[in-house]
């Protein structure tokens, strides 16, 4: 979904046919044993293995926010994060296909600084989460709305119940691209537990079309030895460096809006804005490459569980479902005491540039599908990177439109 699965593939045939001639003995060797049900994340790969300072230095260690805790569940453990007052509103971040929860880090660190209470988990398959098999189990809806019910299950504040004006059950959920797929899909399937939902850059209206053949080839499903299409997508996935910059950056885009202009040193860049951009304010070598990269070299199971979401998850053309949360929010503006989805209207973060979801086309899609009246739309002046590299001035529009939820809402006791 996100714009790393948009990078040119040189050389396809040739790489094809030598890959087939290294990879023909794993191939082999696969169809003569039996697959694991789960693929264990770094948590046991990795972290028994190296020191604390090791660990500190990792682009995603395992407390990079706060409360962290790793929670199990039927498809294995999975990382979540939950901090803020834990009086405050909860609010549950759904981060893109790619990159783990620490992608959303500013968004949710600015929020909790505003009262709310928030939960951030990486998917199965991504970060510090274990991955399901996808031969076994499909990484699509289904699997993600029960991932979502197991973390907020694992907290020890109530986050579930029937969402009303006069209580603090259920919670609002913001999904950023792949994440805002799913949020629209769990908000049709659980409304009473959803008290707003906050769409930033989605998917799910994206047109199969928009795919090049190439595209269309890598994430096919029978054509080609799911070997070589895992190695032909983990190089696609591979980022590709410039020479490390020394010195000022005082202008460079993927430092503005995240850190203070200044010396930066042995900050690696690919050239590609969405790549580069910081997704931690502490630590400007931290970028959506380099996690990308620390996944790829430390969890085994991440290139099969992206592969699964890109080919079953609610990324393209998705339009019943958005049809569904339409008709829902019909009927909260028609009727105030049905609990959740406040206001009977969603918002819709888009960015001005973005390649990957075009806010042209979605503001047709969105009056098609929701309606007119089920939706407010808020520009920001980025591309598909918008909820990583503005996550502050999300944080502050989506705080602005729950207050007018709540003001538009009558009082009524559920």
């Amino acid at each position: 979904m996100d714009s790393l699965t948009t990078r040119p593939l040189l050389g396809t045939a040739v790489i094809c046919l030598s890959a087939a001639v290294v990879l023909w003995p794993l191939w082999h060797k696969s169809f003569s044993s039996k697959p694991p049900t789960v693929t264990p994340s770094p948590r046991e790969t990795l972290l028994p293995y190296i020191s604390k300072s090791e660990i500190s230095a990792l682009p995603y260690p395992p407390d990079a926010l706060p409360g962290s805790r790793d929670v199990p569940t039927p498809y294995g453990t999975i990382k979540v994060f939950e901090f803020g007052p834990a009086s405050g509103e909860r609010v549950l971040l759904l981060p893109g296909l790619s990159t783990p929860c620490l992608a959303l880090s500013n968004l949710a660190r600015t929020l909790a600084l505003k009262g709310y209470r928030v939960m951030l988990f990486d998917y199965f398959g991504r970060g510090w989460s274990d991955a399901p098999n996808p031969e076994v189990v499909k990484h699509d809806e289904r699997l993600y709305a029960s991932q979502i019910m197991l973390a907020v299950a694992s907290s020890n504040v109530g986050w579930l119940g029937n969402a009303g004006r006069g209580n603090n059950a259920g919670f609002h959920i913001i999904g950023y691209s792949f994440g805002g797929g799913l949020a629209v899909n769990f908000a049709g399937c659980f409304p009473h537990l959803v008290r707003s939902v906050t769409a930033v850059a989605p998917s799910g209206l994206v047109k199969r079309s928009s795919n090049s053949w190439k595209t269309w080839l890598l994430y096919s499903k029978g054509l080609v030895p799911e070997r070589l299409l895992q190695f032909l997508v983990r190089r696609r996935y591979e980022p590709v460096y410039m020479t490390a910059v020394k010195g000022a950056v005082d202008d460079a885009s993927v430092v503005a809006q995240m850190v203070e202009p200044g010396p930066v040193s042995n900050l690696k860049l690919t050239g590609n804005p969405f790549d580069d951009t910081i997704l931690s304010p502490d630590r400007p070598d931290v970028t959506v490459a380099s996690v990308v990269s620390w996944q790829l070299h430390h969890h085994e199971g991440f290139i099969p569980a992206v592969m699964s979401a890109m080919r079953y998850g609610p990324i393209y053309e998705r339009h019943e479902e958005w049809r569904r949360l339409g008709i829902l929010l019909s009927g909260r503006r028609r009727d105030a005491s049905l609990p959740g989805l406040f206001s009977g209207k969603i918002l819709v973060v888009l960015g001005s540039s973005d390649m990957v979801v075009k806010a042209e086309q979605v503001l047709i899609d969105l009056e098609a599908t929701l309606g007119k009246d089920a939706f407010e739309v808020e520009l920001l002046d980025a591309a598909h990177e918008v909820a990583m590299a503005k996550g502050a001035e999300v944080a502050n529009v989506v705080s602005d439109f729950w207050k007018r939820c709540v003001q538009d809402s009558p009082d009524v006791e559920l």
